[in-house]
């Protein structure tokens, strides 16, 4: 499941282009003939993605006139199809104080996107103290020795497939983007009894700090809390 979705609000995405962004999130897209024609064929190109969430689908807006109307009004019901919906990638709209008003009564505020591949993408998040009842993952370092020691009691805890990748390249990518692991984002790591580990352990979980603040810099709904024992 995924904790961002795309919508498009134009017909300025081809086909080409919404099927890479597929990859990365779930999309909601203005319909037109060529996208309602290629529906069913992208469900079902990226149906292990987001499953049981729809990987793609089409909306005709309520205020044809109205953009930013329109994206509000659709909000709810895109919610209501990703329960963990709290990032949302806007396209087709300015960057208007009426487009953050709206957006911040919901509870989503900008968020930079300056390495996209995508230059008229917006992008909203929720805060992570804004989410009602955020999973927590409590992991317990005493026994830790060594790296894989700590990919292994994460990966338990939120259900990670076998072939997961061991670095932090693939931490990135399962957490950030979601769709890989059972257990996915909005959640809050406490990794309990961190006093008892040992130097390399301790860097590690330093490091593993700094990729969860750095996905937080990217709206990701997720936290990390180290605690002594």
């Amino acid at each position: 499941m995924g904790w961002q979705v795309a919508v498009v609000l134009d017909e300025g995405l081809n086909l080409d282009s919404l099927r890479i962004l597929i990859g990365q999130m779930p999309v909601w897209a203005l319909d037109t003939p060529d996208r309602k024609a290629a529906l069913h064929q992208l469900n079902e190109e990226f149906n292990l993605f987001w499953v049981p969430e729809p990987a793609f689908t089409v909306f005709t807006p309520a205020l044809p006139d109205d953009s930013v109307a329109s994206l509000i009004d659709l909000v709810p019901t895109i919610a209501e199809h990703h329960p963990r919906l709290s990032g949302l990638s806007v396209f087709g709209l300015e960057p208007t104080p009426q487009l953050r008003d709206c957006l911040a009564k919901l509870d989503y505020e900008p968020v930079p996107d300056p390495d996209s591949i995508y230059p008229d993408r917006l992008r909203f998040a929720k805060p992570l103290n804004r989410i009602s009842s955020v999973p927590q993952i409590s992991l317990d370092a005493s026994a830790w020795k060594s790296y894989d020691d700590i990919y292994s009691a994460f990966f338990e805890a939120v259900g990670a497939p076998q072939w997961h990748g061991r670095n932090f390249d693939a931490l990135d990518e399962s957490i950030g983007e979601g769709g890989i692991n059972k257990i996915e984002i909005p959640y809050r790591i406490i990794i309990r009894n961190a006093d008892h580990t040992d130097d390399d352990v301790e860097l590690f979980m330093k490091d593993f700090s700094d990729l969860i603040k750095h996905l937080q810099s990217n709206g990701c709904p997720g936290d990390l809390i180290i605690e002594q024992s």
